[in-house]
């Protein structure tokens, strides 16, 4: 019997895995697609700061320098954010993937592709999932289980993990082009998208193009916003080389262990609320799931402490998880005529000032909490009924 399963081969679940087979213990990874890194529906960026927290330089797969976000808002208006410095890496997502896939295989684990979980249950110190590949069904055994099979995870949902199943559809182009420059842009409005918004983002001899949104056809959201865009070169529909869909879930929607089970990556909902990135977060996670089951695995019976996962996943970022939700809904509430005077709120120099000393890639509730900090200062300069409708949502 093995000590530990992991379902799904993407990034949190290879680093776990990692993590976990350095330690001795036995552990299968099991993918269901035929190729780790396949299909990618990500913009692949990655902060330069904190994601080296993780042990892992992000430069190594980097194929774009980000400085800049442009932000754009109906009708036609757009801010600009620089420090003139580099905020974060554009990846080649398949290739960090498979470098990740690589590590856990040098490591000890077995990765098993091509086998898809189609069920899971627990009796007494095993848990079983049955697997299917081409060839046959099998059933494995292990001492715990980890689900790290995305958004939709079906270890999460045969072990009744999912609070609020409320995920964001994300559909993503890659466009033949020539980027030039290191500016990401994103584009809000309710035409475009009620829930969440629109980007584009320079990715080495691609741009890579999405759009996210509730209950909507999002693939015919996204075409059309490839045809209208003036950032994209001509004819860019004609251009397309990938087309990916994917979910994005909501962010602290789950409950990250049970017994003998635990969750990482999108399957634990950890992803930024604001904009759905889950690299940093997924990796600083799944690096404390691993170090909290593998002091669970040295004794028997195991799984007692997987609690202190949770525990220590919300030292570290409950914050940003509450913070972030708090401020999405700002924007899942705001009429066009909002997103355009937030806008207008952003331009003004000491605003400005105050978001570039205090943002930060992978950690929104450092300016989130600047906000609400400043929030009697920014009432007396901008007027107490615009400010409100705001800063009361965050609080």
């Amino acid at each position: 019997m093995r000590d530990v399963i992991i379902v799904g081969g993407g990034p949190a679940g290879c680093f776990t895995g990692e993590r976990l087979a350095e330690k001795g213990f036995r552990v299968t990874i099991v993918e269901e697609h035929g190729e780790i890194g396949q299909p990618m529906c990500c913009a692949g960026i990655i902060g330069a700061e904190r994601f080296k927290e993780t042990g892992i330089d992000p430069e190594k797969w980097s194929v774009n320098e980000l400085k800049e976000g442009v932000f754009h808002s109906p009708p036609d208006k757009s801010t600009s954010l620089t420090r003139n410095e580099t905020e974060a890496y554009v990846i080649d997502r398949s290739n960090f993937d498979r470098c990740l896939a690589e590590r856990a295989a040098r490591a000890g684990a077995d990765i098993r592709l091509g086998s898809r979980c189609i069920g899971a249950s627990r009796s007494g110190d095993r848990v079983s999932i049955k697997v299917k590949n081409r060839e046959k069904e099998e059933t494995l055994d292990s001492r715990v289980v980890i689900g790290a099979d995305g958004a939709n995870s079906i270890i999460a949902r045969r072990f009744d993990l999912i609070n609020d199943f409320s995920p964001i559809i994300g559909a993503q182009a890659e466009i033949v082009g020539s980027p030039t420059n290191s500016a990401a842009h994103v584009f809000l409005g309710n035409d475009l998208s009620k829930n969440f918004f629109a980007w584009v983002v320079p990715a080495g001899e691609v741009y890579r193009v999405g759009l996210g949104d509730k209950k909507t056809n999002v693939r015919k959201k996204l075409l059309e916003f490839i045809k209208n865009s003036p950032i994209l070169p001509e004819n860019s529909r004609a251009r397309i080389v990938n087309f990916t869909t994917g979910l994005i879930p909501k962010a602290g929607g789950r409950k990250v262990y049970g017994d003998r089970v635990l969750l990482v990556g999108d399957a634990a909902g950890h992803v930024k609320p604001l904009t759905g990135g889950g690299l940093y977060l997924g990796l600083s996670c799944a690096g404390i799931a691993g170090d909290v089951l593998a002091e669970s695995l040295a004794d028997e019976p195991c799984g007692e402490n997987l609690q202190e996962y949770e525990k220590l996943v919300v030292e570290k970022f409950g914050q940003e998880f509450e913070l972030g939700e708090r401020a999405l809904r700002i924007f899942q509430n705001m009429a066009d005529e909002d997103i355009s005077e937030f806008f207008e709120f952003l331009e003004e120099p000491r605003i400005k000032d105050m978001v570039l000393e205090n943002a930060a890639f992978d950690r929104h509730s450092e300016l989130l909490k600047m906000l609400i900090k400043e929030g009697p200062e920014l009432f007396r300069k901008f007027g107490f009924r615009r400010l409100l409708k705001y800063l009361t949502w965050l609080r």
